[in-house]
């Protein structure tokens, strides 16, 4: 039925319900629907009633009726209403939608999809029937399809603000806090109730110095989010703010001892107050940017309840002849999950058999509740004498444990770090997250869920059979476990450590590093603060400063107790290590955090990635191996692993791994850039061109320039336009693309080169070069579009058979220069070879391609002329070239590449691994030898001697991993031959010229 049909059809409904005349008692109809939007329910009921009365079959009062019967808890009264209005006009949506609500509300699943279903067939882009749709498949814990869901209706409705809030939470629920919490930010719009309180001050959220003002922290929801968001007040006070801390009257007096609180209040003081800045208690997440590994104070940061009122409650109690249990089994009654939540006391009857004393903490029973609790004497109640919750406090301090389903009982027991087990519904508030059975917010805490839906006898059952574990443990002597209780750290220390990390997202890494240390100076043995500092200081590529401060927390004993922190201490320690190239030491500590905790799964792919530096392929392929069986889409390893199957040339392996590892995380540009990469190895340069734009996303990648102006792909015209092509990779790099600079020119555009200065000379006098600058200073020129060097063969659409300019691009070097180096050289009386055995150390792949000279011996026994062209030799080379003057070095003399080409003019033949001079060589068209690794470069491909990038190339390969020993035999051979020809070709020449001779 399309938009007109239906619409036509409406109104014919209406005219068959419709009264022939105004409707009688029209005004109780109004006042009812303002009532109703006042949360006046049972008057708007009243006045519907009396309306109905007098006009029945108005299908759209049955609607909104129903609303209010659902508001009021008469939920079968509400589905009848319902379902009348349906019969009245099927083809409002809306009644659909909200049917299927009720519906999802007592898990009728079945039913409550068919009427989402209907809703959406008559509205398919009905935002409010996709949102509940979606909180339905959540609560089945469909996620994926519910975020589906709810990105379908935010499509429809970007700024609904309920929608918002809804993913929020869901977000939130799957650890994804960055995202989420700046979400739930809508709940101020998305009509839940709350009051937003219109302060003239500027709301605060983390996202300005605070150092010497007020800031107001006020509760925005219920006793136990205030409980749990209060933890928060020490580190705003550590800013430098003074905090006043408004909380209901309930949780006032306990809130008011925590640290860096310099005034508790009630809401009702705080139109009088002077302050700043304010900020939600609820939002103090938002604003420290918590992530899941961040949350502060999980031990515990109430203070003690003072031990005159402990000793008040112990009293009361009695002697301590048993293992004493609090038990809270509801929470608020107007709470809107709370038929999820809350639990009759009835339902706990197989705990009280246990031989625990029971004490009650319900506060507010229920009257059913309150019968089955006369029936139970066992069960202490003194909850009447619980006045405010510094009381409840107390009294919690003379119990071994808290029992307690998810309400604010359950938050003061894990912010005062007793032990307690919350209870929850199978779909749990967002704050339980999902699969686990701890708790992020409190580590005394423990979680039992739901199996299924309403499934309450099971956690009963389970926490039954926990807790008379518990029991026997405790009456077998196990009641001196307060001794071995965890070190409480300095609150100072833990203040100090949460704010390096809030400091570290707000990118103030100084700073950052500051509260980190401080963290450890406190308390030194502070394995978080450590990994921490260690981990900042390690992105920062300050190694040696990053040792340092693991090695402070290394030296307690806690740090070799087996520990998830004290192994993440020793597998930092190995990243800094290997990053420093000490190696062995990088091995040594991997191996020592994996005995700590053999179970992460990092730690192996790490431990494989150093193998591979070692050139142990086949124990990187077990280290990767492990970690996959630990986490098998883990898509860093299988990217790994592939490079590995790379190198040992196990092509259509790496390629099937590649792809695993994008079918896991298919935005994944380390994995894309290297499946690029092993398809412009094999020749594939289509995807391959397209796949290495992925450098830009690399983690530590390349330098995004944020040029204003388009990047040019090839995909629009450029004549008369100034186009910037700009270097992005090495100087090999540079040289080799500058090849495409004339065809860009061709195209009819200016071209502007940048490079880096070594070769900005060199490169100025390319065809095509209007202007040639050193980088960075483009960024000051007008120019059109630009376009990186690396990435013109995409732009240009390069094939394996279109590579352009297989003759010499560079322009030849300047006569009078090239002649300063043959003076230098002296007599040419030998075959002169250049030689290049190294390149630079920085790069990730030098252990592969660069070799130390003293490789080299075996060749330099030829009778040729050897010539360094080797800059920046390294210190082992030095003392071997040194000891070798038959080798010519003349590189103190070479101030840019531009002499570099004018001192390869003079030679017969350039020996190079795989640097920037090999580059150069070919560019120039001089002969050149380049010696690769067993895996090379992608540009060099695969099983050629040849390259189609340089005509005077000649490629020698490894034979297998490492060997270079074979490689300088084959040159040598290779070079022996060329000698001997060469000599044949000059005697030649000069017996020709002696026949001329008079």
């Amino acid at each position: 039925m399309n938009r007109q049909e239906r619409r036509a059809a409406a109104k014919q409904q209406s005219k068959a319900v419709a009264p022939q005349h105004l409707p009688q008692h029209f005004e109780a109809l109004r006042q009812g629907k303002a009532l109703f939007d006042l949360g006046r329910y049972a008057e708007a009921l009243d006045c519907f009633n009396l309306f109905e009365k007098h006009n029945p079959g108005i299908a759209p009062l049955y609607q909104t009726r129903g609303l209010c019967l659902q508001r009021l808890g008469r939920f079968e009264e509400a589905q009848a209403d319902f379902e009348r209005s349906i019969a009245l006009n099927p083809l409002e949506a809306e009644t659909h939608k909200n049917l299927g609500t009720l519906h999802s509300r007592f898990g009728r699943m079945e039913q409550a999809f068919a009427s989402f279903d209907r809703a959406l067939a008559i509205r398919p882009n009905f935002p409010a029937a996709l949102t509940e749709k979606a909180r339905a498949l959540w609560s089945l814990h469909l996620l994926d399809e519910a975020f589906a869901a709810f990105h379908r209706s935010l499509a429809v409705d970007p700024g609904n603000a309920h929608t918002i809030w809804n993913v929020a939470l869901l977000q939130m629920l799957t650890g994804d806090f960055e995202r989420g919490l700046a979400g739930r930010e809508a709940r101020w719009k998305a009509h839940l109730g709350l009051v937003d309180r219109g302060f003239s001050q500027t709301l605060w959220l983390g996202d300005q110095p605070i150092a010497g003002k007020t800031i107001l922290l006020h509760a925005d929801e219920g006793l136990g989010d205030s409980i749990q968001f209060a933890r928060y007040a020490p580190m705003v006070a550590a800013l430098g703010a003074q905090v006043i801390l408004e909380v209901p009257t309930p949780i006032q007096p306990l809130l008011g001892d925590v640290t860096g609180v310099a005034r508790c209040i009630g809401r009702s003081s705080t139109p009088s107050l002077a302050f700043d800045l304010h900020c939600p208690l609820g939002s103090l997440p938002l604003a420290f940017r918590t992530r899941l590994d961040t949350i502060p104070f999980a031990e515990g940061y109430l203070p003690a309840p003072p031990a005159s009122r402990v000793k008040a409650w112990k009293d009361r109690l009695g002697p301590r002849t048993r293992f004493r249990v609090g038990l809270a089994w509801s929470g608020n009654p107007d709470h809107n999950n709370d038929h999820n939540r809350s639990m009759t006391l009835r339902t706990l009857a197989p705990l009280l058999d246990c031989d625990v004393q029971f004490v009650s903490l319900q506060k507010g029973v229920r009257d059913q509740d309150r019968a089955f609790l006369g029936e139970r004497p066992d069960i202490v109640d003194l909850s009447d004498d619980l006045t405010d919750f510094s009381d409840t406090a107390a009294l919690v301090a003379c119990l071994d444990l808290v029992i307690s389903v998810d309400t604010s009982v359950a938050h003061l027991a894990g912010a005062l770090g007793v032990p307690v087990w919350t209870m929850l519904p199978f779909n749990p508030d967002w704050r339980w997250l999902l699969g686990r059975d701890d708790s992020p917010w409190y580590s005394s805490m423990k979680l039992f869920r739901q199996p299924k839906r309403d499934d309450w006898p099971g956690v009963v059952d389970c926490v039954r059979r926990e807790l008379d574990g518990l029991v026997s443990e405790w009456g077998s002597g196990a009641r001196q476990r307060q001794s071995n209780a965890p070190i409480t750290k300095p609150q100072d220390a833990v203040v100090s450590n949460y704010l390096g990390h809030m400091l570290w997202q707000h990118k103030r890494t100084d700073e950052a590093v500051l509260h980190f240390r401080r963290a450890l100076q406190l308390y030194p043995q502070y394995l978080e603060a450590a990994n921490s500092c260690g981990r900042l200081l390690f992105n920062l590529g300050r190694y040696a400063d990053a040792l340092e401060c693991l090695d402070v927390a290394g030296q307690s004993d806690i740090a070799g107790q087996p520990d998830p922190n004290s192994a993440l201490l020793h597998q930092i320690r190995g990243d800094c290590l290997q990053e420093a190239g000490r190696l062995e030491e990088a091995k040594a500590a991997y191996e020592r955090s994996i005995v700590l905790h053999s179970g992460e799964a990092d730690t192996h792919n790490k431990f494989g990635v150093l193998q591979v530096k070692l050139g142990r392929l086949d124990q990187a392929l077990a280290c990767f191996d492990r970690a996959l069986e630990l986490q098998p889409a883990f898509s860093g390893v299988l990217s790994n692993k592939a490079l590995v199957l790379l190198n040992l040339q196990l092509l259509d392996e790496a390629f099937a791994t590649f792809r695993r590892s994008l079918t896991v995380d298919p935005g994944n540009a380390v994995a894309t850039y290297n499946l690029a990469t092993l398809q412009l190895l094999t020749g594939d340069f289509e995807p391959g061109w397209l796949g290495r734009e992925a450098r830009w996303k690399l983690p530590v990648g390349l330098l995004h320039r944020g040029f204003s102006q388009s990047l040019w792909l090839g995909d629009q015209p450029i004549e008369g336009k100034t186009i910037l092509l700009h270097a992005d990779e090495g100087f090999g790099d540079a040289i080799q693309f500058a090849r495409y600079v004339p065809m860009v020119a061709a195209l009819g555009a200016r071209v502007i080169l940048e490079v880096q200065p070594p070769i900005q000379p060199l490169l100025a006098e390319v065809s095509g070069v209007a202007m040639c600058v050193g980088r960075p200073s483009a960024a000051s020129l007008p120019f059109d579009l630009h376009c990186p060097l690396g990435t013109l063969p995409l732009a240009l659409g390069t094939r394996l058979d279109t590579i352009p300019s297989p003759e010499p691009y560079l322009p030849a070097s300047p006569v009078a220069r090239v002649k300063v180096w043959e003076d230098r050289l002296g007599e040419h009386n030998r075959f002169r070879v250049g030689l290049v055995w190294s390149g630079n150390p920085a790069h990730k792949n030098d252990h592969d391609r660069s070799i130390a000279l003293d490789t080299l011996a075996p060749l330099l026994d030829c009778d040729v002329q050897f010539v360094s062209l080797q800059k920046g030799a390294r210190d082992r080379d030095r003392a071997f070239l040194d000891a070798r003057p038959d080798i010519v070095d003349l590189t103190d003399h070479l101030t840019d590449f531009s002499d570099t080409a004018a001192l390869i003019s003079c030679l017969d033949l350039v020996i190079s691994v795989d640097t920037s001079v090999a580059h150069l060589a070919g560019a120039l068209g001089a002969p050149v030898w380049t010696m690769l690794p067993s895996n090379p470069d992608w540009r060099w491909l695969l099983n050629r001697d040849d390259s189609p990038w340089y005509s005077s190339m000649r490629l020698f390969r490894q034979p297998e991993r490492g060997d270079w020993a074979c490689v300088v035999d084959r040159v040598r051979r290779e070079l022996e031959s060329v000698v001997s020809t060469w000599r044949s070709r000059d005697r030649a020449s000069d017996e020709a010229v002696s026949a001329l001779a008079p």
